[in-house]
């Protein structure tokens, strides 16, 4: 199945799962969690002819939830496929080598007491 995205769509692929820190530490997944609130790396897949600040290949570190729900399809060897559309005033940075460390920022809690403040999560 071909996709061209439409005027200032990003298409990419989410990483989501176990993770690896560059120390060999296996951190489980945390989609889902009070822990997997945090931003995300993604693989550009796909962008539309007006985009410019990012190109496919490329990692880009999204702020959380700036994302769609996965969309999946058949490529073109009839294999399942997942990718996510990005919101491209959530993209935080981008960068051309894959990252090597996941971890990214602290976890934090949310009982009695505990006061967050949007720009604690990227907000500008």
């Amino acid at each position: 199945m071909n996709i061209i995205p439409l005027k200032g769509n990003i298409f990419a692929v989410l990483q989501l799962g176990e993770r690896v820190t560059s120390g060999g530490i296996v951190l489980m997944d945390d989609n889902g969690k009070m822990e997997g609130i945090r931003p995300r790396w993604a693989k550009i897949w796909k962008v539309a002819e007006d985009v410019t600040d990012v190109r496919p290949g490329q990692w880009a570190l999204c702020e959380h939830g700036r994302w769609t729900m996965r969309i999946r399809i058949k490529d073109e060897n009839g294999n399942d496929f997942e990718f996510v559309k990005l919101d491209p005033n959530g993209i935080l940075a981008v960068q051309d080598e894959e990252p090597v460390d996941q971890q990214i920022g602290d976890s934090f809690g949310t009982g009695p007491g505990v006061e967050h403040r949007p720009e604690d999560f990227g907000a500008r």
